[in-house]
């Protein structure tokens, strides 16, 4: 029995072509779809951290707070929250994830304030604005420099962040 070279017509030839391309074509879009999911799952994954990583910090530092209070100090209001805020993340053209760990590295900074009473961090106010304005802070290879342009002290302490590329 003799099989016929169905492989030598054209019409097969543009069939069998088809297919190669199509499968191309279909793997490539899978590939920018799997990406564009991966991406955003490790997005997600981060930010997940982030929350539980500062949910832990404030909830070690105001256990070891909790022991040292006296009666004086329960009746007085304390920092229980640190919102940071870059205003210029959008002209700097800052990545996500860059933006985040700025956010995260100024909290490490002022996390010491978390369980101070009010009127204590009021009198030191100087010293947040030189703790956070006189560091570098590193990410990747570039340094960023910030400059304190609001900050609002209460039981939950906002704190909005110029930043500056550094030339170091």
């Amino acid at each position: 029995m003799h099989i016929p070279p169905y492989y030598k017509r054209r019409g097969f030839q543009y069939f069998f072509v088809g297919i190669i391309v199509g499968f191309i074509i279909s793997y490539l879009v899978f590939i920018y779809i799997n990406g564009e999911l991966t991406e955003k799952w490790i997005e997600e994954n981060i930010q997940l951290h982030s929350k539980v990583e500062s949910l832990e910090n404030t909830n070690r530092i105001l256990s070891e707070d909790k022991e040292e209070l006296n009666e004086k100090n329960k009746q007085k209001l304390t920092i229980q929250d640190i919102q940071v805020q870059l205003t210029n993340a959008k002209q700097l053209r800052l990545d996500r994830f860059i933006e985040h760990e700025l956010i995260s590295k100024i909290k490490e900074e002022l996390s010491s304030l978390t369980g101070n009473s009010i009127e204590s961090v009021m009198e030191n106010k100087s010293l947040i604005y030189t703790s956070v304005e006189n560091k570098t802070f590193k990410i990747d290879d570039f340094a960023y420099e910030a400059e304190i342009r609001e900050l609002i002290i209460s039981t939950k302490m906002s704190i909005s962040v110029k930043i500056t590329m550094s030339s170091t």
